[in-house]
């Protein structure tokens, strides 16, 4: 089940996660605090009882049962879809290959065009550029009389059927200065962002501080919508053969809620390994 469809089931399953508006309750009464005992004495040695055993919380048993259940839900999802058809599909038809280490946001696609290395980069924490749909909300206020009266209602959202993806593009050659590109997508079209070239093919593509320190030196390119009409297609041109098009940003809303289905699943076991520890 991808995060959509995850979203859309919540409200039909006790246990599954709760929208984030939802942990919102009403006010409820607080008791007040009892007095303490006029012994001191006494109030201290009854709070130097014996410590809880391995620290579990009184709600650990029931967190746990809860985990347990969506565990169950996730993983009959997952062995039901199975490793989806698209991946060999575009991996057969871009030559694309595709690494996505377990549990690592970052996603990297490499492929040879001709005496050309191309690679890929996106993350699959981009799925949180979607604004989640929320459940039906009624706001009160109190009438003269103290009586809760609605005051206003919000129906939820329509589920956004995809989300903008930030990505970059490398395309490196022999002895040639690496051309790195800064892009994003949204609804199946591709903008280019920045435009710039890099020394080496390392730079362009290591994952690490210094080196996106380094990048981030070096001149960003002329603002591609301010280029000549003929240039600006050409460089469309450029991307489309090498596969960098429309059937590429379907693909990359694909693979992220297909990993983030595996990642929630893993985070899930995680956290209820961390409950029964």
């Amino acid at each position: 089940m991808n995060r959509t469809t995850r979203l859309l089931t919540t409200a039909a399953r006790t246990s599954t996660r709760t929208p984030f508006l939802a942990a919102c309750r009403p006010r409820c009464s607080v008791k007040p605090a009892p007095c303490f005992a006029a012994r001191t004495a006494v109030s201290i040695r009854a709070l130097s009882t014996s410590a809880p055993i391995r620290g579990n919380g009184s709600v650990d048993a029931d967190l746990a049962h809860t985990l347990t259940e969506e565990i169950d839900y996730e993983a009959k999802q997952v062995a039901d879809e199975g490793v989806p058809e698209f991946i060999q599909a575009f991996t057969s038809r871009t030559g694309f290959k595709i690494k996505a280490d377990p549990g690592a946001n970052l996603v990297v696609m490499t492929k040879q065009f001709g005496n050309e290395n191309i690679t890929v980069s996106f993350n699959v924490s981009e799925i949180l550029n979607v604004d989640d749909p929320i459940a039906d909300i009624s706001v009160y206020r109190e009438d003269e009389q103290g009586e809760p009266v609605k005051d206003a209602e919000k129906k939820a959202d329509e589920v956004p059927e995809d989300f903008p993806i930030y990505f970059t593009a490398t395309f490196a050659k022999p002895g040639a200065p690496v051309l790195y590109m800064e892009l994003e997508c949204e609804e199946g079209e591709i903008g280019i962002d920045r435009m710039k070239f890099l020394s080496d093919e390392e730079t362009a593509v290591a994952n690490t501080l210094e080196k996106d320190w380094q990048r981030k030196q070096v001149y960003s390119g002329p603002i591609f919508g301010q280029l000549s009409d003929d240039l600006k297609e050409n460089v469309d041109e450029f991307l489309a053969e090498r596969n960098i098009d429309t059937a590429l940003t379907l693909f990359m809303l694909d693979f992220i809620e297909f990993k983030e289905q595996s990642e929630y699943l893993q985070w899930l076991k995680d956290f209820r390994k961390f409950i029964n520890a």
